[in-house]
């Protein structure tokens, strides 16, 4: 387990490293968008520009409004657990429409942050981001504690009985990549970060490097406790951890841990998203009215309005959820494929730009090819 983590680990670092050079070679707000327009624009009048506009509709209409209305769902799963754990259920509505209200309720309370105030959005997350970590190194020090006092279980990384295999060890990958995706959202603000050729690559280390040790950390506090057939059998592997610890009380806060985290999720893509819109509408590649901001709050409402609507409509269009969360993998890792045709060409056009960070090509293309061989 420990040498996949490290394998895991050293894949997704060096596939969110290209976005720190992008971000410094093309220091404009937009991500992928704007680095796709800058590295192909001049090629041809017209195909020049499509790679930037096809990326663009695709993530602005399918991918994050799809991960947005993923993340509302879950959300309003775990809400109304918690709910059920107060309130007697013959007390609340239908459970249909009273789910159908929390996951619209967060994205709409997320989108009218986003839409007020850049600086109330920013304290709103660290607020959320602050109580979350709280709550991840009290749980890692449940486990230690335990650990410490020998009352926990004995340390089963569950790989006994298993067969090593290319297929199996790419499988092993590409599920765990996935649990390190939103490197790239740095590149989205490029515009709003102070000295972005030092601090873009300051972020993508030090929140991968925190990323990592925190799930590192809780994953090996999960096997001090539950064994590798309880986590394999369970629902939610924290809830069954917090369950066996602390009995109902515990699941109050595993079930409000885990809507903390979906909202930070939905906060993050909005936020982001809402970005490539603007950047978009500045471009020429949908209506110019997505790239107004507030005066006062210089915030871009109208692209943020618009991302909510069709986030809305994707939570509403009954889907199903694995259906949406395959759909959202898909686009995303051809994003990253994307993201190195882009890096090469760059290179090639601007071979003298100041880069204070150059990526190893071949280590960061190592995360979109074990996403098509795991498939």
């Amino acid at each position: 387990m420990f040498y996949c983590n490290i394998l895991i680990n050293t894949c997704f670092t060096a596939a969110c490293l290209p976005f720190g050079e992008l971000g410094t070679v093309v220091p404009k707000s937009g991500g992928l968008y704007i680095f796709l327009q800058t590295a192909f624009r001049t090629c041809h009048p017209f195909f020049g520009e499509l790679p930037a506009f096809i990326y663009f509709w695709i993530t602005y209409t399918v991918i994050f409004p799809s991960a947005t209305a993923v993340n509302a769902i879950l959300f309003s799963e775990y809400s109304y657990e918690i709910l059920q754990m107060f309130v007697n259920s013959q007390e609340l509505c239908d459970e249909v429409i009273l789910k159908s209200i929390l996951g619209a309720s967060a994205i709409l309370i997320v989108g009218a942050l986003n839409c007020a105030s850049v600086k109330l959005y920013i304290k709103s997350q660290d607020i959320l981001t602050y109580t979350k970590m709280t709550i991840i190194v009290f749980i890692v020090g449940c486990g230690v504690y335990m650990f410490i006092s020998g009352k926990s279980q004995d340390f089963d990384p569950g790989f006994k009985g298993t067969n090593l295999s290319f297929y199996g060890l790419s499988q092993a990958l590409y599920f765990g990549l996935y649990a390190y995706d939103g490197g790239n959202f740095i590149t989205g603000i490029t515009e709003e970060i102070k000295n972005p050729e030092k601090n873009i690559i300051y972020s993508l280390l030090i929140s991968m490097s925190i990323v990592i040790t925190t799930y590192l950390s809780l994953n090996i506090t999960f096997l001090t406790v539950l064994s590798p057939a309880e986590i394999e059998n369970g629902t939610t592997v924290i809830s069954d951890f917090a369950d066996k610890l602390f009995g109902q009380k515990g699941c109050v806060v595993a079930s409000g841990t885990i809507s903390l985290c979906l909202l930070l999720s939905i906060m993050c893509g909005i936020f982001y998203c809402s970005r490539v819109g603007y950047v978009a509408a500045r471009e020429g590649h949908i209506a110019e009215i997505l790239c107004c901001t507030h005066k006062t709050t210089k915030t871009p409402i109208p692209a943020v309005v618009v991302l909510v609507i069709i986030s809305l409509l994707w939570f509403f269009s009954g889907q199903d959820l694995a259906l949406l969360i395959d759909m959202f993998g898909f686009f995303s890792w051809l994003t990253y494929g994307f993201t190195m045709v882009a890096l090469f060409v760059l290179r090639r056009k601007f071979p003298d730009a100041y880069r204070p960070f150059r990526e190893l090509v071949y280590l960061s293309a190592q995360a979109p090819y074990w996403r098509n061989v795991a498939q």
